[in-house]
């Protein structure tokens, strides 16, 4: 089998199976829709079908930042009906340090991508699960602190009424974790299963980074008490940190229609033992940022096993088939509607693109904000889904009228880790002629005592502008991603040969700013932008195309 299963950045997974059905939803924090959800038949091949919050009654994201927006989902089914529970993340400053409310939503056809509107939970708190007792009752279990200035995390419980969401019993503390009961503990992920008369309770422990983990319970009932199971944890890659895969945990697991079990988590691979080039995972995470891995579960004593008790790989022999997850793509725009696969960044206050204004093309339609401002610019993304990728788009007949109108492609995390190329006009609109522009974010340094926070964290740098040949001409943009750098390239014309004037350290898409947070990856973008003004010039981009690069299958050691 060949981890990680689904290509791209996919953390927080959350795996249910339907009758021959298996599905999975991860975390989308503010990008837009929100909560993709695939489906597969044999765990190993899975399609991207819709995501369960797209729509503004559902999820407005306005102002959210980087890395808050939806959190880890919890998908369930129950007499017919799907469940998502999730949780929105508006802010992050100091004095709104209490948690959100958690929610849910509900569909009968999860093909159909028509979920409810928002039924809240009254807890606050986050990493919400449902669970269905045998009697009928309904337990909310969560992730919560004890209050908002010691901010110890704790596992809590309540029963609900399943229609309205409302508690029919008050808020209890159900486990402290198995760590050291301070802040950094952070017992999360929870979910309650009810397997041959007994019930369990998983969590995952010890934050985001290498000390990330889980750890399973077992007790009488869906509250406990609980026992810990002596093999704890039951997950936990960073007790090796030459492992290639790291940061596991937030796991979840099922059981399949023949009677095995299985389990996915999220983790990160770290290229060549460099916990600053993982722009594909987690806390100092490669640029795809933190994935979701799959593995067997067996039992012995009452107890799950992960992955036989060795540490999660991304190649595990004889254990399903060794297809890779991995695919070019290519799309010309010749449909209507963009597929499933593309992002936005926040909810759109309007749309700002077309696939029928020009036949065969994606217009982006500028607004006043740029990639990297705390709103909702003109950018359209899709998830960098290999460590070795090139994305390559064509941006035809863009005539900028001065410095401030800009159409380009993006190298994108969120606010404060972004790099662009794009086309551009004379500077303050005198003179003639079109320009590339290169703009890179690196890492800030602090100087004497002066400490860094997000507003100073990262340094813009605009390379030197370079003129092109022609006032109309076709620009061809390329992106060439290595497991250490991105090379960013223009070509004026369809015969030209590529130039590449920046190439950046991923460095500057994996390590988090001063006062941030890292669970995402990055992406590939098409933006518009006025720069802080309203640019009227719209941008047609011809196609998009991923080349990831599949590597060769190597057997763990």
């Amino acid at each position: 089998m060949i981890n990680p299963i689904l290509p791209g950045w996919n953390p927080d997974p959350t795996i249910l199976r339907v009758g021959s059905d298996y599905f999975i939803a991860t975390s989308t924090f503010e990008y837009y829709p929100g909560h993709p959800i695939y489906h597969s038949k044999d765990l190993v091949s899975w399609k991207l079908i819709g995501h369960a919050l797209n729509r503004p009654s559902q999820l407005s994201l306005l102002g959210t930042p980087s890395d808050a927006g939806v959190w880890a989902p919890g998908l369930r089914y129950h007499d017919g009906t799907f469940y998502l529970t999730s949780t929105t993340r508006y802010v992050y400053t100091s004095e709104l340090r209490l948690f959100p409310r958690s929610f849910f939503v509900t569909t009968k056809d999860i093909f159909a991508g028509e979920w409810s509107d928002p039924i809240y939970f009254d807890s606050l708190g986050y990493d919400a699960d449902l669970f269905w007792d045998t009697n009928g009752d309904v337990y909310s279990t969560w992730s919560g602190i004890n209050n908002a200035i010691d901010k110890i995390y704790g596992i809590w419980q309540n029963k609900i009424d399943i229609h309205t969401g409302n508690s029919l019993t008050p808020a209890e503390m159900i486990f402290a974790g198995t760590l050291p009961d301070d802040a950094s503990a952070r017992p999360e992920g929870p979910h309650i299963y009810h397997i041959n008369g007994t019930y369990y309770l998983l969590i995952a422990e010890g934050g985001t980074d290498v000390h990330h983990r889980s750890t399973i319970q077992r007790g009488p009932s869906p509250s406990g008490p609980w026992e810990s199971n002596p093999k704890n944890p039951i997950l936990f890659n960073g007790a090796n940190l030459t492992n290639a895969v790291q940061d596991t945990g937030h796991a979840d697991i099922v059981e399949g229609p023949d009677g095995r079990w299985w389990g996915v988590a999220l983790g990160v691979r770290p290229q060549g033992g460099n916990f600053s080039h993982i722009q594909l995972v987690n806390v100092n995470p490669p640029p795809p940022g933190r994935e979701t891995f799959l593995f067997p579960v067996t039992w012995e004593d009452g107890w799950p096993v992960f992955n036989g008790g060795l540490p999660l790989t991304e190649h595990i022999p004889t254990v399903l088939t060794d297809v890779s997850p991995l695919s070019s793509y290519n799309n010309t725009f010749t449909s209507h509607t963009l597929d499933n696969t593309f992002y936005f960044v926040r909810t759109p206050y309007k749309p700002f693109h077309s696939l029928t204004a020009r036949h065969g093309y994606l217009r982006l339609y500028a607004n006043s904000y740029a990639p990297g401002d705390r709103d909702s610019a003109a950018l359209i993304l899709r998830k960098q889904t290999a460590y070795e990728e090139t994305f390559e788009t064509r941006l035809d007949g863009f005539r900028p009228r001065d410095s401030l109108a800009e159409a380009g492609v993006s190298v994108y995390y969120g606010d404060a880790l972004h790099n662009e190329i794009g086309v551009t006009g004379a500077v303050n609109g005198t003179g003639e002629g079109r320009y590339i522009v290169v703009r890179t974010i690196v890492q800030n340094q602090q100087v004497g005592p002066w400490a860094l926070t997000t507003t100073n964290a990262t340094v813009t740098t605009q390379i030197a502008r370079y003129k092109l040949a022609t006032a109309d001409m076709n620009v061809r943009f390329k992106v060439i991603a290595q497991p250490s750098s991105y090379s960013l390239g223009y070509a004026e014309g369809d015969d030209a040969e590529f130039t590449f004037p920046a190439t950046i350290d991923s460095v500057a898409l994996s390590v988090a700013p001063a006062g941030g947070f890292f669970f995402k990856g990055t992406s590939f973008g098409v933006y518009n932008t006025g720069n802080g003004k309203p640019n009227l010039v719209p941008a047609d981009f011809k196609y998009w195309q991923q080349i990831p690069t599949i590597p060769a299958v190597s057997s763990p050691t």
